[in-house]
């Protein structure tokens, strides 16, 4: 297979051959013309790979065409003030701030009849399932990449630790401020050199806690970032910490739905969904993608917001793209999971669908990072003119997939999806032939 790619390829690109793609990977290439229509290259292109990150193409789309780039997430405090009842209520809004929690806190004091004691509820029910989905490797936990799923965030559910060893005394911050987390440091320690370890998340009870041991080095500061378990109950302890803070004792009650004729106290607001995209797409950010496929379904559906629903709704998308497709499957919204299955050709006509598309367009493409210039394409394809070509990047340990639009040298816009696996290892030296082999499109398409 990989010598008949080769011999295509060549003749695809004659003025500038590509590389010989090595016999002991797998190889799926979709190109696309986007004024004509005309397929112009379809190798295994309808042979279902791995897709890694580049599902976060899907996962936009869908977004877009189900929500509007205009959407944005209301996360708000609701009072009951006939029984002293306040609720925290989740949006499945990623991002969200802890100066949001304390911000809304404010407003809602400013509004509340002086009572000595006000229950404090937390209702998370509008997003719904596992923290991390089946397919993610239980290895990867601890990785800033994989962060849990939560019908409340904080950020991104990602702890910044900050430890400094200056004048001689050893010292440990964290952002943002958790009041349930747990630090135990007692091995840690100053030395000739940094050697740090940190695990943490406690998975099984939804605390953030965290274990750090190891040495830093005299003289010298080290940045960590580790996710954190039990975002949506740090939220509620900040809520409870800013009400008392102003006056209002309130105690967490627990976990209870909410009457929707309730008065609202105070709303955060999120950014709009594009800008959302942008972020998403262009740093590849796990939790972000979850979160909005999972709002996907909420919308779509009228019941809280699933995985499995937003897989439906994007998967019936992706079928009226490329009707009579087989073999494929989404398992979720970010391309973490290792049982995602798409063809090179699906990513194509998704990427022509949204960059065409007279609604949302503009915002699609602009939510994918730019050869040479930002996200995950800063340092990718620098020799060609920056915007030539915009796109989704993908990586597993033995998986490497890049998708987007490329408009080359002569004019020609293109949709292509490269699908590359290959044994471990090799992960840089795939995503360097994928950069050579769209640079030759650009020169001779």
């Amino acid at each position: 297979m990989a010598f008949f790619t080769h011999i295509v390829l060549s003749i695809l690109v004659s003025q500038q051959p590509t590389p010989v793609i090595p016999s002991s990977w797998d190889t799926g290439i979709s190109v696309l013309d986007l004024g004509s229509g005309e397929v112009l290259l379809n190798i295994n292109a309808d042979v279902p790979f791995r897709p890694a990150s580049t599902v976060k193409a899907v996962t936009t789309l869908s977004a877009l065409n189900t929500l509007g780039a205009a959407h944005v997430y209301h996360t708000t405090i609701q009072v009951d003030t006939l029984n002293n009842n306040i609720f925290l209520v989740g949006s499945g809004a990623p991002l969200l701030s802890i100066e949001d929690v304390t911000r809304a806190a404010m407003e809602t004091v400013a509004i509340l009849p002086y009572r000595e004691n006000w229950n404090l509820f937390l209702d998370p029910s509008a997003i719904t399932g596992e923290e991390h989905l089946p397919g993610w490797d239980s290895a990867d936990w601890n990785r800033t990449y994989c962060p849990p799923v939560e019908p409340l965030c904080i950020g991104d559910n990602i702890l910044e630790l900050v430890v400094a060893s200056i004048n001689g005394a050893v010292r440990l911050m964290t952002y943002p401020p958790l009041p349930g987390l747990q630090i135990v440091s007692d091995n840690l320690s100053s030395g000739q050199r940094t050697e740090l370890t940190v695990t943490g998340g406690n998975w099984e009870t939804g605390e953030p806690e965290m274990r750090l041991s190891g040495t830093i080095m005299r003289g010298t500061r080290e940045i960590l970032y580790k996710p954190f378990a039990g975002a949506p109950g740090e939220l509620v302890m900040v809520l409870q910490d800013e009400l008392n803070n102003w006056g209002i004792n309130a105690v967490y009650a627990g976990i209870r739905e909410v009457d929707t004729s309730l008065l609202t106290s105070a709303v955060m607001y999120s950014d709009p969904l594009w800008m959302i995209l942008g972020s998403m797409n262009k740093w590849s950010r796990n939790i972000v993608a979850e979160q909005v496929l999972r709002t996907v379904a909420a919308d779509a559906t009228g019941e809280p917001g699933s995985t499995r629903a937003g897989c439906d709704i994007s998967g019936a998308l992706l079928d009226s793209l490329v009707p009579g497709t087989t073999g494929w499957q989404l398992a979720d919204g970010s391309g973490l999971s290792r049982l995602n299955l798409l063809t090179p050709e699906q990513l194509v006509y998704v990427f022509s669908s949204g960059a065409s598309s007279l609604e949302f367009g503009v915002e699609f493409l602009a939510s994918f990072p730019v050869n040479g210039v930002d996200g995950t394409l800063a340092n990718r394809m620098r020799d060609l003119p920056p915007g030539t070509f915009r796109g989704k990047t993908g990586s597993l340990n033995d998986t490497c997939t890049i998708a987007g639009i490329l408009t080359s040298r002569s004019g020609r816009r293109v949709a292509l999806a490269v699908f590359l696996e290959f044994p471990r290892g090799q992960i840089w030296r795939a995503r360097a032939w994928q950069d050579r082999y769209i640079e030759s499109l650009y020169y001779n398409l």
